[in-house]
């Protein structure tokens, strides 16, 4: 299995609606998450962007957004808590040591 690490940002913009269907498939889905940022996650998951999308989308309303991308740990810079850091680093090691050589 081929673990992929996908940074989820949202706007969820009906005050009326409980979203907590989209926060358990979106944690549910993932083998770890982050969540330093709000309306951003980053999650390590089985799952490519199109098939988070396709799990994600029952669980919003038509007015709302959201962007899956593919992270690169290595290629990723910003102004974050170093606890924020340290969890991309081991991530992203973590899921190198897997690649075929």
């Amino acid at each position: 299995m081929r673990l992929n690490i996908l940074l989820v940002t949202f706007a969820l913009r009906n005050p009326q609606r409980d979203y907590e269907s989209f926060f358990v498939t979106l944690r549910g889905t993932a083998f770890q998450w982050w969540h330093f940022l709000d309306q951003t996650y980053i999650v390590v998951t089985q799952f490519t962007p199109k098939e988070l999308r396709e799990r994600l989308v029952p669980q919003m309303e038509p007015t709302d957004h959201f962007l899956i991308v593919p992270v690169d740990p290595q290629q990723a810079d910003g102004w974050l808590p170093k606890t924020a850091w340290e969890w991309m680093v081991q991530t992203g090691q973590a899921l190198q040591k897997q690649l075929p050589e």
